[in-house]
């Protein structure tokens, strides 16, 4: 027996045979159904304690007005050019490669096409975006292969999904015979007419292909059908039977049939016209066509020949478990078990393009021998050596081709029909290009766009050079284009059997000197068979990205020693373009801007960690002590930071305006309160804010029974260290205290006595002040 030995290895014949169809497409429409009466998630970091937060993120501004925020919502300014338009890639475009080695360390963006993008208009045409396209291997099917079956028949002029229709019932009609003796033509015939290839809605919304009405395992679905009744057509409404797949509904027609009493006259039968005959006068259908209709498609099809399989016991099935390319080979691997086989047979591998039918290989294959299969079929005449597993040389005739790979069994020694059966597998492209980038971020810690991934490209056997372009989809414009070598991917072959995988990796480090932050920026792999990336190429347009972040945070923002400190940072990618740092001071209770300072960057490690892919992050610092006019004490005064592409703070410009604050601290403490006779001591403290600008401190004695001032001192304030700890952020904290006494009047004894303490403008003590009062003591 063949499959007790394994079969010795053959020569490969490559022949240069065609395959051709021709007929007109025959498609049915269900008309007629079996009656029944049995029922079977903004989130900001914050590197440390704050005095205001930013409020808002992302915020890039590119107006030249001069006037400043003026509203009662805090907001970050954002004017920016929109960046959700692109173009279709024009390559008149197209700059010319880069000069600088990429192997040498990070690249400069083509300035020239730069300076291009940034004077057009932006489009309005969508980014494109390549679509992952693999299909390289045909996986596991089922037991039968999606093709098994349709040899004998007649699949001239028909569709590959009608084909894959044909190949799905195979197996099912069969048992149908096998287990209740239903004629496998006349299930096939039904089938295609009922479901209309299963393509009608009851077999694409239910796998239902028989039309056949009630319910399955609990499970039914209500559609519109056609019933005829005394010659007239009419429509009516009526639940017919939902399964889970079509195999459910093959086996459960041929059940239906023999657990019906009415249509035991049509089993086992073995000729086709007089089942369909009883088929449609016991009543399975009401049309009176419904024979013919049956016989035209049983004969059009030569689907006798699964009547032949079944009857004769013919079983020819297979399956294709890989097809993949891995380094230079294509590789082939399944199984095809037949008992229509003789000893003398040849077993042929056969690859045909499945679209034109031109042949593209042939090899006689040894079998590989598969147990699995053995142990399934095992009383087929060829089962456990029907295996195959070949791998052939990959070359550019396959590249771009959907294949269909034939197993035939022959008695020619050439490989051409003669005995024997044929087994087309599914077709399976090889034109696959898929691409993954693995990094498409700003490295801070270099000031570098890191652009790392890889691209496989069936393609690349005849496009050796591999592209990356960088590509300014807003502008429609490329703006940087590099000849890079790839890298080894193993993870990328292990995953894809694709030619070139293993070796499909490419890295980039790009200066980010002018690039365009605020477009989307787009990055193009290319293989091209040209050294200037032109001529036959295969590109993959990864997702365009907009390098725009925008944060920051104001740690503190307090009167100090008599200045205004301000301290923070902002990291924008933004500060790629715009290079000039100001703070600007801004009151927004009268809607002015105060003062403006260009800042020097301060080192700022700890926002670089937190924001590792933010250009410039870790030099996004600013420290700053400045003078405060008293004038704004009182005002909501409110710190912008900016980054501005001209000296004077305007031009293109991206804010972030922090919180506002109002410098109305006022606090103070009556430390004594003593009487020595008619000598009163007093000492304390009161610090305010309000009291920049106002030299003149007062202690006032206000007779609090009577309601009237009874004397009042200009002092000198006294030195208070303890205080300017206690309050660093308010002004002149460390100069808030006071000391004296006062002669009180003995009229005034047994009187509630008050200290009040007064910062004022004016040397009598009036003008602009701000008091203090402290509480009221009887004075005894």
């Amino acid at each position: 027996m063949v499959n007790q030995n394994k079969k010795s290895k053959s020569i490969k014949v490559i022949l240069p045979v065609i395959f051709t169809f021709s007929a007109s497409l025959f498609m049915f429409h269900g008309q007629a159904h079996a009656d029944t009466t049995t029922d079977t998630t903004q989130n900001q970091t914050t590197i440390s304690a704050s005095a205001g937060n930013s409020n808002g993120n992302n915020g890039n501004s590119n107006n030249n007005d001069n006037n400043e925020q003026n509203n009662n919502t805090l907001m970050i300014q954002s004017n920016s050019i929109s960046t959700t338009a692109t173009e279709q890639f024009d390559e008149s475009k197209v700059a010319q490669v880069t000069n600088t080695d990429p192997t040498k360390g990070a690249v400069d963006l083509d300035q020239n096409a730069v300076k291009s993008a940034n004077a057009k208009v932006p489009s309005e045409v969508q980014a494109i975006i390549s679509p992952n396209n693999y299909n390289t291997s045909a996986g596991p099917q089922n037991a039968s292969g999606q093709y098994s079956g349709t040899e004998g028949l007649n699949t001239s002029g028909l569709s590959q999904s009608q084909i894959n229709f044909l190949a799905s019932i195979h197996d099912g009609a069969l048992s149908g015979w096998k287990n209740y003796g239903v004629l496998p033509s006349v299930t096939a015939a039904q089938a295609i007419i009922e479901s209309g290839w299963g393509q009608s809605a009851l077999s694409t919304e239910g796998h239902n292909l028989f039309g056949i009405k009630g319910s399955y395992n609990g499970q039914s679905i209500n559609m519109m059908t056609r019933e005829v009744y005394g010659g007239r057509s009419v429509y009516v409404n009526a639940a017919f039977r939902r399964y889970d797949n079509n195999s459910q509904s093959v086996d459960d027609h041929g059940r239906f049939l023999a657990v019906n009493s009415r249509y035991h006259n049509l089993l086992w039968q073995k000729d086709y016209r007089t089942v369909t005959s009883l088929i449609r006068q016991d009543g399975y259908a009401t049309d009176p066509s419904y024979t013919t209709t049956l016989n035209s498609v049983i004969q059009r099809y030569n689907l006798t020949e699964w009547d032949r399989q079944a009857i004769q016991g013919v079983t020819n099935t297979g399956n294709l478990d890989d097809v993949s390319v891995h380094v230079d080979q294509l590789h082939l691997a399944g199984w095809h078990a037949s008992n229509d086989y003789n000893s003398s047979m040849k077993h042929f591998i056969i690859i045909i393009d499945a679209n034109t039918k031109q042949e593209l290989y042939r090899s006689e294959v040894a079998g590989n021998y598969r147990p699995d299969v053995q142990n399934v079929y095992s009383n087929l005449k060829i089962a456990g050596w029907g295996g195959f597993d070949i791998k052939i040389p990959y070359s550019s005739n396959l590249t771009g081709h959907q294949i269909q790979v034939v197993s035939r069994y022959t008695y020619k020694t050439n490989g051409e029909p003669d005995g024997g059966q044929d087994i087309y597998f599914n077709p399976v492209d090889l034109n696959s290009n898929v691409a993954f980038l693995d990094n498409f971020d700003i490295n801070a810690a270099t000031n570098t766009l890191k652009v790392s991934g890889w691209h496989a490209t069936n393609n690349s056997i005849d496009e050796p050079y591999h592209f990356i372009i960088v590509y300014d989809a807003t502008k429609g414009q490329e703006i940087g284009r590099y000849k890079v070598d790839t890298t080894s991917r193993s993870d990328v072959a292990n995953a894809y059997g694709i030619y070139g995988a293993g070796n499909s990796g490419f890295n980039l480090n790009i200066k980010l000197n002018n690039l365009p932050v605020n477009d989307q920026i787009q990055i193009i792999s290319r293989y091209s068979d040209q050294l200037d990336g032109e001529g036959n190429k295969t590109d993959y347009w990864f997702a365009p990205k907009t390098f725009n972040t925008n944060n920051g945070n104001l740690d503190s923002f307090e009167i100090k020693n008599n200045k205004l400190h301000i301290s923070g940072w902002q990291a924008s990618d933004a500060s790629v373009n715009q290079k000039n740092h100001f703070i600007i001071i801004y009151d927004k209770t009268k809607g002015k801007e105060i003062k403006r300072i260009l800042v020097p960057s301060v080192n700022r490690s700890d926002v670089q960690k937190a924001y590792p892919n933010i250009a410039n992050s870790g030099k996004s610092g600013f420290d700053i002590t400045t003078d405060f006019d008293p004038a704004y004490a009182g005002d909501e005064i409110q710190i912008i930071s900016r980054y501005s592409d001209q000296s004077n703070g305007e031009g293109n410009k991206t804010d972030i305006w922090f919180s506002p604050k109002t410098f109305t601290e006022n606090d103070g403490n009556l430390d004594s309160f003593t009487a020595n006779g008619n000598t009163l001591k007093v000492s304390g403290w009161h610090a305010t804010d309000q009291s920049a600008g106002k030299p003149y401190h007062f202690i006032i004695l206000y007779d609090a029974t009577l309601g009237r001032e009874i004397i009042r001192k200009v002092i000198a304030s006294v030195e208070r260290p303890d205080v300017q700890k206690a309050y660093p952020g308010v002004y002149d904290s460390e100069k808030s205290g006071f000391s004296t006494s006062f002669e009180v009047p003995g009229q005034f004894t047994g009187h509630k006595l008050q200290i009040i303490s007064r910062y004022s403008d004016k040397p009598t003590g009036e003008g602009n002040y701000v008091d203090y009062w402290f509480s009221p003591v009887k004075f005894d």
